[in-house]
């Protein structure tokens, strides 16, 4: 049942996606620039922390590197191949046809947002909403499923809520 709910949200966005051009140029612009996006912010605050030898650095740079690294290494368990590549699709990006769960980009986005949040309201409610836009996106271009996106969602979240609770 999840499974058919899944792909019915996945063909709903992509669908949409693929038939209207400027969605579909919009939703490549996201998901191509939001990666270097999300490092410059994460860099430039770790900078701001180095220049400011602020105690919390450590925590900032750790979270987000265990959120990576569980993300990278859960595809190894699950052998999902990606939409485009299961459904014979043309995705709008370049991308290897290798595992789609968990989606490492959402995961990350939402990891450093919540990171930056710890210093930042402002900032990080602008790169959660970023964040969201960046999950939508990988459904659009054909890369991701929704499950792919709640998985990267999930663990970035109960790793940011166990940081809360053990390290800041």
């Amino acid at each position: 049942m999840i499974k058919k709910i899944d792909q019915k949200i996945f063909f709903a966005l992509y669908n949409f996606t693929v038939s209207h051009e400027l969605i579909s140029k919009l939703a490549v612009f996201i998901t191509k620039f939001s990666s270097k996006f999300f490092s410059l912010i994460y860099f430039a605050v770790g900078g701001w922390l180095i220049y400011n030898n602020d105690s919390r650095l450590k925590n900032y740079v750790l979270v987000p590197a265990v959120v990576y690294l569980l993300v990278k290494s859960i595809p190894t368990l699950f052998n999902r191949r990606r939409p485009f590549a299961e459904f014979n699709l043309k995705s709008l990006v370049n991308q290897r046809q290798d595992h789609s769960f968990p989606s490492t980009h959402t995961a990350s986005s939402l990891i450093i947002s919540l990171a930056v949040l710890n210093f930042s309201l402002e900032l990080g409610v602008f790169m959660i909403f970023l964040a969201v836009l960046t999950a939508l996106s990988r459904i659009m271009v054909g890369v991701h499923y929704p499950t792919d996106i709640v998985g990267g969602w999930l663990f970035a979240f109960v790793i940011y809520f166990l940081s809360l609770m053990f390290l800041f």
